[in-house]
């Protein structure tokens, strides 16, 4: 049964760590590279919608 507890304490310990890294990354701002991606999709995505015209 000691083994039990010491398992559930690790896994209490590695999920805690998991959160913190998670959320010090979920902190950082988005790479300018991305940043430039997501416009492009964006911008491909809005002249792609019909507009009422030509419905």
């Amino acid at each position: 049964m000691a083994d039990k507890r010491k398992t559930t304490q690790l896994d209490q310990q590695i999920d805690e760590n998991l959160r913190r890294v998670y959320a010090d990354a979920a902190k950082e701002p988005v790479p300018d590279r991305f940043a430039i991606l997501l416009e492009q999709l964006r911008a491909r995505v809005d002249e792609d919608k019909p507009t009422e015209d030509q419905s």
